[in-house]
C-alpha cells in the first residue's frame, strides 16, 4: 500500500518536474540577443535591426545598446543617442557600459558635438575590470581621429600615442601606428618608415568584434604613404603633399607643397596645389588671392586657371569663372577638359541642355583611351540631374561600357539608365555585370529594383537587403529600404 508520505512526495516531484518543464519552454531573451548578435557580426545589419527590435529593452538593456550601435552605423544620430542612453540607464554590465560610451562618443562626434564626445570617451578611463578597461585604447583612437578631422595634428598625434600606450587590440594598434607614421612623415619621412615597421598583423586577445564597424574602411592611403616616403628625398614633399591633399589634411598638404624646391620640376604645380590646399582648408580669400597672383605671373598656366575657375564657381561668381574658362579655351582649344569646365559652369546655372552638349563634346574630343571616362561623367550628370536620361544619358552610358567593359561604375550607370527608361531586363543584366565587377551598394540596389520590376519579389528583397547592408550609412541604404517597403513579404508562387 502507498503511504501518504510517498503520495505527497510524488506530487511534489511532479510539481517540480512541471515547473522545470515550463521554465525550459519559456523563451529566453538572451537566446534572441545571441541570434541577433550573429546577424550583426555577419554584417547583416538590416536583419539584425529587426531582430533587436523585438527584444524588450526593459528586460534586457543590451538590446537597447545594440540598437544604438546599429543606429550609429546607419548614421541615424538622434535615434542612436536615445537608444544608447536608454541602455546606459537600464543597468548594463561594466564592459557593455564601456561599449555604450564608445558608440555614444562616436554619435556625438558625428553630430558635431566634439567637446561632449571628448568628455564621453574620457569616461572609459573609469573602469573596474580588465574586460571593461580594454575599451580605453579604442576610445583614444576615436578621439585622435576626431582631432585629425579637425586639423589639430599635434593633439591627434598625442592621442594616437596614448592609444598605443594602452596596448589596444591589433586592428586598432595598426590604425594608430599608420596614423602616427602619416603625421610624422610631415617632419621626418625616415622616422615614419621606422614607425611603419612596428606594425603588427597578429590578432591580439580581447579584440571586440562589436567595435569593428567603427574602424575606417578605407586603408588604401597606407600604400600611398609608403610610396611617398620611399621616393627620392627631392620628390618626397610633393608626393606627401598630394597624399595629404587627397586625405583632406589641408594644413599638412600646404606645408609640404611649400617645401618643394623652387627649381624642381614640380615647383609650378606645387605652388598651385598649395594655394588650392589653403582654399580647401577654409581660407577661401587667401587661397583665391594666391591663385590670382599665380595667374597674373604665369597667364599661360592652365592648372592655376582651372582651379581658380573652380573657386569662382563654388562662390557663385559666374562671370569671373567664365573669364578663366575662356582663357583656358584660348590656351588649349583641343583639350576635352575645357568642355568639362563649361559643363560645370552651365550646371551651376542649371542650364542642363548646354551642360549635356559639353559632356558630349568632351567625349568626342577625347583620345580613344579616355573616351569612356568622359562618357561616364556625362552619363552620371544625366543621372544626378535626371535631365533627358533616356535620349541623352543612355547613349553616354552605353559608350562608357563599350570603352570600359570591366568598369563597375560604367555598368552601374548603364543599369540605372536602363531601369529608369523602362528596360528592367537589360537593367538586371547590367547591374549583375556591375556587381560581378566589384560594384558596391549602388549596383546591388539597381539589381534589386530591376528584379522587383520583373516580378521576382523574393530575389529583389534579398538584393535590396544586401545593398542596405553594404553601405548602411549611405543614401543607397535609404533607397533600398524605401524599395523594400513596397515589396510584399510573402512570395509564394514566385517563379
Amino acid at each position: 500500500m502507498i503511504s501518504l508520505r510517498q503520495l505527497l512526495g510524488w506530487i511534489l516531484l511532479l510539481a517540480l518536474l512541471s515547473a522545470t518543464t515550463l521554465l525550459a519552454l519559456r523563451p529566453d531573451p538572451r537566446d534572441d540577443l545571441r541570434a541577433a548578435d550573429r546577424l550583426f557580426l555577419g554584417g547583416r545589419y538590416y536583419d539584425a535591426l529587426r531582430a533587436y527590435q523585438v527584444i524588450d529593452p526593459r528586460a534586457l538593456p543590451e538590446a537597447a545598446l545594440r540598437l544604438g550601435m546599429l543606429r550609429t552605423i546607419r548614421s541615424e544620430r538622434s535615434p542612436a543617442e536615445r537608444a544608447l542612453r536608454l541602455a546606459m540607464q537600464g543597468g548594463l554590465r561594466p564592459a557593455d557600459y564601456q561599449l555604450a560610451l564608445i558608440y555614444l562618443g562616436q554619435v556625438l562626434a558625428d553630430d558635431g558635438r566634439a567637446a561632449l564626445a571628448t568628455k564621453t570617451w574620457a569616461l572609459t578611463d573609469d573602469c573596474r575590470n580588465p574586460d571593461a578597461c580594454a575599451y580605453r585604447g579604442p576610445a583614444r583612437t576615436l578621439l585622435a581621429e576626431l582631432r585629425l578631422r579637425q586639423g589639430d595634428y599635434a593633439a591627434a598625434e598625442a592621442a594616437y600615442r596614448a592609444a598605443l600606450g594602452l596596448a589596444p587590440p591589433a586592428p586598432w594598434a595598426s590604425l594608430d601606428t599608420y596614423r602616427l607614421a602619416l603625421l610624422r612623415a610631415a617632419r621626418d619621412p625616415g622616422a615614419a618608415m621606422v614607425i611603419i615597421g612596428q606594425v603588427t598583423t597578429a590578432q591580439a586577445p580581447g579584440a571586440d568584434p562589436l567595435l569593428a564597424p567603427l574602424l575606417p574602411a578605407d586603408i588604401s592611403w597606407r600604400g600611398e604613404l609608403i610610396a611617398a616616403i620611399s621616393a627620392p628625398p627631392d620628390g618626397q614633399p610633393f608626393r606627401l603633399g598630394q597624399l595629404y591633399l587627397g586625405l583632406g589634411l589641408y594644413g599638412l598638404a600646404e606645408d609640404q607643397f611649400d617645401m618643394v624646391r623652387p627649381g624642381s620640376p614640380d615647383a609650378r604645380a606645387a605652388a598651385v596645389f598649395a594655394a588650392y590646399a589653403r582654399w580647401r582648408g577654409g581660407d577661401r580669400a587667401g587661397g583665391r588671392d594666391q591663385l590670382m597672383r599665380i595667374v597674373r605671373a604665369q597667364p599661360d598656366d592652365p592648372q592655376a586657371r582651372a582651379i581658380l575657375a573652380l573657386a569662382y564657381l563654388s562662390e557663385q561668381q559666374a562671370d569671373a569663372a567664365r573669364d578663366q574658362i575662356d582663357a583656358l579655351a584660348r590656351l588649349n582649344p583641343d583639350d576635352p577638359e575645357i568642355h568639362l569646365a563649361w559643363a560645370s559652369w552651365y550646371l551651376t546655372r542649371r542650364e542642363y541642355p548646354q551642360a549635356s552638349t559639353e559632356y558630349r563634346l568632351a567625349m568626342a574630343q577625347a583620345p580613344a583611351a579616355r573616351r569612356g571616362h568622359y562618357a561616364l561623367l556625362g552619363a552620371q550628370f544625366h543621372l544626378v540631374t535626371t535631365y533627358d536620361m533616356c535620349a541623352g544619358g543612355m547613349p553616354l552610358a552605353e559608350a562608357a561600357v563599350r570603352a570600359m567593359p570591366a568598369d563597375s561604375a560604367a555598368w552601374t550607370a548603364l543599369a540605372a539608365h536602363q531601369y529608369y527608361c523602362g528596360q528592367p531586363g537589360d537593367a538586371l543584366s547590367s547591374a549583375q555585370h556591375a556587381a560581378d565587377s566589384g560594384g558596391g551598394a549602388e549596383s546591388v540596389y539597381y539589381l534589386g529594383v530591376a528584379l522587383a520590376a520583373l516580378g521576382q519579389p523574393g530575389r529583389a528583397r534579398s538584393a535590396l537587403i544586401r545593398a542596405a547592408d553594404l553601405a548602411p550609412a549611405s543614401v543607397w541604404r535609404e533607397r533600398a529600404e524605401t524599395a523594400l517597403a513596397a515589396i510584399p513579404i510573402h512570395t509564394d508562387g514566385e517563379p
